[in-house]
């Protein structure tokens, strides 16, 4: 079997030039997931959070004095993020979304560089060698640190999670492509929280899984995982869950509680996983909505009318139908 460590044996082959190999991605898979890890996707989100903090919480995260012409070159990229960058949100705004997929493509070539991304992929060359010098080392090993703790865990899990999850959804898995997952040391944040977490695109999945935060809990990462991997199950009003939400508002002319779906999907991936936790022996007491107060005002109800339906007691239009009704009174 495949081993996580072997990962870090592949960095020992690069130069201490990454730009000259272009990027550098370690990749591991399970069944239905693919990790990487990519230098030029981390060094990205590390100054977009940084730019974030310094402009929505006047903080910083870097901890460390730096040389004065090194400072010099992180003030100059962190100027472009904040100038440029820091107001398109990581995963909603088209040219993040753009670059995500341009950045992370397996035959990445720096000798055409799309037009649109030449003046941002220029700023991170400028700051390549502060960015592999001083921060890298540390969100490399951490990026591999976390999937290491999780990997087989995944793997003997994730089969019993995709056949609960796609029979509560009535929805279709992700096949045949594995699920694409890049690990960063930062995700996203926004000034409704500050919270730094995982985001998703889709149409096909791709998940952006950070470390800061998500593994102090055994077992957190991988119930975040299962959830932000299983959106493309909720998506549209064609899709059971939404569809028979909206289908029972409109026939009963119930008004609906603000991204409920969301809120099912929240629910329903973070029960199975911790039963899935259990059942591998890891003390797992509370899902992840209920430990960071996710959806807070309507985890009680989730609990009191989504059990039933996730023991198949009721149908999920007998449990919406009572979770609207105890919601508005």
């Amino acid at each position: 079997m495949k081993k996580v460590i072997s990962l870090f044996a592949l960095i020992a082959i690069f130069s201490t030039n990454i730009l000259s190999q272009n990027k550098i991605e370690l990749i591991d898979t399970t069944k239905y997931y693919a990790f990487h890890i990519n230098y030029w996707f981390n060094m990205h989100h590390f100054l977009w959070i940084e730019a974030f903090m310094n402009t929505e919480g006047d903080s910083s995260l870097i901890k460390i004095e730096l040389p004065n012409t090194d400072k010099m070159k992180f003030d100059a990229a962190l100027m472009y993020y904040k100038e440029r960058l820091v107001n398109k949100d990581l995963r909603a705004s088209d040219y993040m979304a753009g670059f995500k997929r341009w950045i992370t493509k397996d035959d990445l070539n720096f000798s055409s560089v799309p037009d649109e991304f030449k003046e941002h992929m220029n700023i991170l060359k400028d700051f390549d060698v502060i960015y592999q010098k001083h921060f890298w080392p540390k969100h490399r090993e951490a990026c591999g640190n976390v999937l290491e703790d999780n990997l087989e865990l995944i793997r003997r899990t994730e089969e019993n999670f995709v056949e609960r999850i796609t029979k509560l959804t009535r929805q279709f898995w992700q096949e045949p492509e594995k699920v694409n997952v890049d690990i960063t040391y930062f995700g996203k944040s926004s000034p409704r929280n500050f919270r730094i977490t995982p985001y998703t695109t889709i149409f096909p999945t791709h998940v952006v899984m950070n470390v800061a935060g998500m593994n102090d809990v055994k077992g957190n990462w991988l119930e975040i995982l299962y959830h932000e991997s299983a959106h493309h199950l909720i998506l549209g009003n064609s899709y059971f869950v939404t569809g028979t939400i909206k289908d029972l508002a409109e026939a009963e002319n119930l008004k609906l509680p603000e991204q409920l779906s969301h809120a099912y999907l929240f629910y329903f991936t973070g029960q199975i996983s911790k039963e899935l936790l259990v059942e591998q022996g890891i003390d797992y007491p509370a899902i992840y909505m209920e430990r960071v107060k996710v959806f807070y005002k309507y985890f009680p109800l989730l609990e009191k009318h989504l059990m039933p339906y996730i023991n198949r007691k009721i149908t999920l239009t007998e449990a919406t139908r009572m979770f609207i009704t105890d919601f508005y009174n």
